[in-house]
Formats: C-alpha cells, structure tokens, sequence
C-alpha cells in the first residue's frame, strides 16, 4: 500500500529543508574561504623579522581580523576585534577589509589609520559595530615599530632577557566617539624578542571547569617557550590554548599575531633619528 499522501508531502518539505540547510554551509564555507584571503598572507618574512597570524570563527565567520601589508622594508600589521560575531560581523569584515586597503598602506602612520576608521564608522553609526584594533607599522631594517593601540587588549612585547611590556598607547575603540584622538607608540624591536597580539577570545577561552585561559598563561607559554620562528610561536600558543580548552567549544572568535625578531640578527640597533643622521 502507498504512503498517504500527507507522509509524501512532510517527506519532501524535510527533503527541501535538508537541500536548502547544505547549500547555506555550502554558501557560508565558500564566504569564509573569501574572508580568509582577504585577509591576506598568514606568514610573512623580511630580513631578520618574522610575522604570523591565525584566526579561527566561532560562527562560521569571523569579527577578527588580521591581515599584513608590505612594502620595501616596511610591513603594516593590523589585527582586529569587530563587535559580535557570526554572518554579522563577517559582513563587516568586508568593509573593514576595503578601508584598510584604501587608506592603510605600509608607510602609513598608524594613528592616522585610526582615525580615518573611526571618522568612517562614526558616520556609520548606530548600524555599524564598535571595532577594536592594533595597528603597528615595522622598519624591518631597523626594527622600529610605530603602533596605535584603538582600544583592543594590549599586545604583549616580550624581550629576550624575559622582560615583558604591554603596548597601550593609542586611543578608543573605533567607532565610539566622532573625532576622537589617537596617540602613537614607539618601540625597537630588539633580537629574540617577540610581540603577541591577540583577541578577547584567546583570553576567554574555557575549560571543562569554566576557567578562563587569562594573560598569565599566554606569559607563562612565552616565558617557556623555545620556538626560533614566529610561526612556531604562534603553534605554541595555539597547541597551549588547546589542551586548555580540552574539547570545551569556543564562545568567541580566536585570533593571533606573532612578530618574532631573529635572535641572531646581525644588523645592528640603531634608531631612526641616528639612521636620518648617518644619511
């Protein structure tokens, strides 16, 4: 005996919504493979120093951004936290992504980049999200980092001699408040040493028990830590937020940036007011 007609008619609605649910991953893969590119090179080398990055969405897509620029001896490095998370955020990804292409270039002054963001998503609001972002740009010739922290975590700058410091100057997080003012940080980057730059997610990362990861042991992975190049760093710490998590799910989007100068580089510190006086 057929199934009544009522059972065909329910099988096929499931069968529908089980060809529509496939093709919206299919859709929101083919979206995160784009996002990815657009963010550009996960590994970068120029002379001495050595760039890294990762992102990993919680959502499907990712808020975090990463991306670096370069060009001659100067690499920009930005790394970002858009609010939320999900196809929302993704979708701001793209304009974060174009504006960072229209006005940040390698010799760009990293407070500048900052500020134009910020004017942008000022005009923007109250649709657009808030954003917070480091920018820094790198001589890697001499090692001199200029940096505008917008209101995202300090970045971790680790010596070789095990000193630590955090990059903090800068300004709010963009798209807060119209015509805000944004400071820039300088900083050598000396041989061995190391800059982390990471989201909220890598903090808020939990365990089984609802512990959260914390900066104490991303600075405690570093200080034991032996890695000769940034990617290394950057598998470390990813390996170490891993086995923290233990299978827990991740509520937040997870990003990282490793800038590693090469402890045995043979050029030597000087600064750029001493390079403009030799020339």
């Amino acid at each position: 005996m057929p199934p009544p007609a009522s059972s065909v008619r329910l099988q096929d609605e499931v069968d529908s919504l089980m060809r529509e649910k496939l093709d919206l991953h299919s859709q929101l893969f083919e979206a995160a493979q784009i996002q990815r590119k657009l963010c550009g090179p996960r590994e970068l080398r120029h002379g001495c120093l050595q760039f890294a990055s990762e992102v990993f969405a919680a959502r499907f897509l990712s808020g975090d951004f990463t991306t670096f620029l370069q060009s001659d001896s100067k690499v920009l490095v930005a790394h970002g936290d858009i609010a939320g998370k999900g196809v929302a955020a993704g979708m701001w990804f793209t304009n974060l992504a174009a504006l960072l292409q229209s006005c940040g270039h390698p010799y760009s002054d990293p407070a500048g980049i900052a500020s134009e963001i910020n004017r942008h998503l000022c005009c923007l609001r109250p649709v657009a999200p808030f954003v917070t972002a480091f920018f820094a740009r790198i001589d890697c010739d001499l090692g001199e980092l200029t940096y505008c922290n917008a209101g995202h975590f300090s970045p971790i700058l680790l010596r070789a001699d095990g000193r630590t410091d955090l990059l903090e100057k800068g300004g709010p997080l963009l798209g807060a408040i119209q015509g805000a003012e944004y400071d820039l940080g300088e900083v050598m980057l000396d041989p061995g040493d190391v800059l982390v730059v990471y989201s909220d997610g890598v903090l808020e990362c939990r365990n089984t028990s609802e512990e959260e990861f914390g900066l104490d042991r991303i600075l405690a992975a570093l200080r034991h830590a032996e890695s000769t190049s940034a990617q290394a760093t950057l598998m470390m710490l990813l390996a170490n937020l891993q086995d923290f998590a233990n299978g827990s799910p991740l509520y937040d989007d997870i990003s990282l940036t490793v800038i590693q100068r090469d402890a045995k580089c043979r050029h030597a510190r000087i600064s750029a007011k001493e390079c403009r006086t030799s020339s």
